[in-house]
């Protein structure tokens, strides 16, 4: 369920970084793909189409006018530290804010959404069942790795993802990168464990709610809250992983290019800018 609400936010995202050219079809198209993606993960009926369809554009529509802005400054921070050299602190900081943000959607999208659950039937959660273990084969295919493959696999990642940003490494910076991040905890396996955890839990209120079915804020506690058995455990791991990465990530930093921070700066004033005009489009 929390993959499903993900694609209410990773379309906006997505569009959102894709530049000018695509706000009108950001916002006026975006609710209709996420319906295409619960559909096929329920398998609705046209009842429930209408009402997923009234419900997403109801969300898009708060989502442009409360959350974009905030995602602005955000970004307009994250270039004022990138363009000084992003400390480890400064990283924790943003990497919070962006928490707090998907924390704040995701808690959104259950307001505006959250009542579907009522009227899902048992052949549902199964196919929805299906569809979450379809989505889980990556993971699975991971912790099959031996921990020398695993490491190649989340270095190999991470390296794709920061060139992404900065730009080609040389071969000097990417060996240097490539050890430093070898460093870091595998935060895969204890996030994958974290996954299916709250999957199960998920699957069980499903499967033992009342006729009135679930309520928002079960679904809040299952999918959000940080007492539970499983969110517990996972926190140490968590925190753990994201202040050795922060700890890399200036490591990292010392090693680029002018060009290459400023790179980075660039883009996130881009997508500062186009945040605004998305907001403004409302």
């Amino acid at each position: 369920m929390n993959r499903i609400y993900h694609h209410c936010l990773a379309i906006a995202y997505i569009m959102m970084l894709s530049g000018c050219g695509m706000i009108d079809y950001a916002y006026k198209k975006a609710p209709a793909y996420v319906a295409s993606e619960i559909d096929e993960a329920f398998d609705l009926n046209e009842s429930q189409i209408g009402q997923l369809d009234s419900r997403l554009d109801q969300f898009f529509t708060w989502h442009r006018q409360q959350e974009l802005g905030r995602y602005q400054q955000l970004l307009e921070r994250a270039a004022l530290s990138a363009a000084d050299g992003i400390t480890a602190a400064d990283f924790l900081n943003l990497n919070n804010d962006v928490r707090l943000a998907w924390r704040r959607s995701l808690a959104k999208a259950i307001d505006d959404l959250g009542d579907l659950v009522v009227t899902l039937d048992q052949q549902q959660i199964e196919h929805y069942q299906r569809y979450h273990r379809e989505s889980a084969e990556e993971y699975e295919a991971y912790l099959q790795k031996s921990d020398q493959q695993r490491e190649i696999y989340r270095v190999r990642r991470s390296i794709d993802r920061l060139e992404n940003w900065f730009g080609d490494f040389t071969r000097d910076q990417e060996e240097k990168i490539r050890t430093r991040l070898q460093r870091l905890p595998d935060f895969y396996e204890p996030w994958i464990v974290y996954r299916e955890a709250r999957q199960q839990a998920l699957v069980n209120a499903f499967n033992n709610a009342t006729d009135a079915g679930l309520t928002r804020q079960q679904l809040k506690t299952i999918l959000l809250d940080p007492s539970t058995e499983y969110a517990r455990t996972f926190e140490p791991a968590r925190q753990s992983y994201w202040r050795a990465y922060a700890a890399a990530l200036e490591d990292i930093n010392s090693w680029l290019t002018k060009t290459q921070k400023q790179r980075v700066v660039e883009k996130l004033q881009k997508y500062a800018r186009v945040a605004a005009r998305l907001t403004d489009a409302g």
